[in-house]
């Protein structure tokens, strides 16, 4: 066992005695990138453009041409990527080794920096060169540090390997579960079943004895309410988009709240059998994702980036719609409906123009059972394959900060 000292940084803690300390700038030099136009991005570019969340794009001409670390400026802070012959953006530092320290070393030490200490801002946060460089980072003999660095490169491989598998394994089981509540939702559970031409291309054949309608027909559509930032944090329940988002079935206990008043509650309100569309966002991929509220929630509003569909007719059962608005084939409908000018908006119009598949009621009963029962399944799977993410996570992360600290030694 190697004699430890106190590196008097808290981050660090103790180090090996004959380790010593330095600042960013004195081991290495920081710049920032430089910013570029779109019109430069080259498809069949000979070099990556490099931003903050890594690769952008690609380009015909470089603005460093050695080995460097990269960590984003602005926004995204903390993750480190590797480079040699880029154009690093103006979101971006170049972080470049000297002669005092390993290249590989240092790249495996920055995502240990507290980066929140370090950062300005608070809707944007913004690492500067003269933050950075201000550092204070743990120094082993040169050889060591090329040792520490293999070791790292070996093993943090051998990890993202398992993580890798773990994450497809994931994609597989929600791949599943999309594909089951598919077709149960359009072909029912008996495979039997004489079929019919539902009269909708990307649907194809359904039971027979099914109907088909829109929207529209069962019920009413209604946008969310509009209010301040001055209105948000206290008061009443607020359903949000990120509820809608994330959700099948609406969360009983929503996190938001809002001020809101009893006829703005009665106007958005929260009702069982109620289906929320999210309304708005950057892509079209994001566009009418639904959730199903199954359990009325009492003095509530939901928010102006969603549309609320409610059934005026006893056609539907929520525990059918939970499953029936969630599946992917209404991701073809919106994405062949949809314009795209600078937003994606799903308007009411639109909304209820969607293709209904309306099971007898007994049927849609039986088919929701069926889906809960293997859809719980599936996900308790889902979230074992998470945990085992988080595990390798977290035991990456350790293992990193065990050895460029020196509490762990390369044999």
């Amino acid at each position: 066992m190697r004699e430890m000292k106190d590196s008097r940084i808290k981050w660090i803690g103790k180090i090996p005695k004959k380790w010593t300390i330095s600042k960013m700038k004195y081991v290495s030099s920081i710049e920032s990138g430089v910013s570029i136009s779109k019109n430069e991005y080259r498809s069949d570019g000979k070099y990556e453009i490099i931003g903050a969340n890594g690769i952008l794009g690609y380009i015909d001409r470089i603005n460093n041409k050695q080995k460097a670390i990269t960590t984003g400026r602005v926004g995204t802070i903390g993750t480190a990527y590797k480079i040699e012959k880029a154009w690093v953006t103006d979101n971006a530092l170049i972080i470049t080794a000297n002669s005092k320290i390993n290249y590989g070393y240092l790249y495996w030490i920055l995502p240990n920096l507290d980066f929140i200490q370090i950062t300005s801002g608070t809707a944007m946060p913004l690492l500067t060169t003269s933050s950075l460089s201000k550092q204070v980072l743990p120094i082993p003999k040169l050889q060591e540090q090329k040792r520490i660095a293999n070791f790292l490169d070996n093993k943090c491989a051998e990890i993202d390997i398992l993580y890798a598998d773990i994450e497809s394994q994931l994609e597989t089981l929600e791949e599943y579960k999309k594909s089951i509540i598919t077709e149960a939702v359009t072909k029912g559970l008996d495979s039997d079943v004489e079929m019919k031409d539902s009269g909708i291309s990307y649907i194809g054949n359904i039971p027979k004895h099914w109907k088909v309608t829109n929207l529209k027909y069962l019920g009413k559509c209604q946008n969310g309410i509009s209010k301040g930032g001055e209105y948000f944090g206290n008061g009443f329940p607020f359903v949000s988009y990120g509820d809608v988002y994330k959700n099948y079935s609406l969360p009983q206990n929503v996190d938001g709240l809002i001020m809101s008043t009893k006829t703005e509650q009665n106007i958005y309100s929260v009702k069982y059998g109620d289906v929320f569309f999210t309304r708005t966002s950057e892509t079209i991929e994001e566009i009418g994702f639904a959730s199903t509220c199954l359990k009325s929630i009492e003095n509530s509003v939901f928010a102006g980036f969603l549309i609320r569909f409610r059934p005026v007719s006893n056609d539907l059962i929520p525990e059918f719609s939970k499953f029936y608005f969630r599946s992917n084939i209404h991701r073809k409908f919106f994405v062949k409906e949809m314009n795209l000018v600078t937003r994606a908006s799903l308007s009411q119009n639109l909304l209820g123009r969607l293709p209904v598949l309306l099971p007898p009621l007994f049927e849609q009963q039986m088919i929701a059972k069926n889906l809960e029962k293997k859809c719980t399944e599936i996900d308790s799977a889902i979230e074992d394959k998470k945990m085992q993410m988080q595990i390798l996570e977290q035991y990456k992360k350790s293992l990193i900060y065990e050895y460029v600290t020196g509490k762990k030694e390369v044999e």
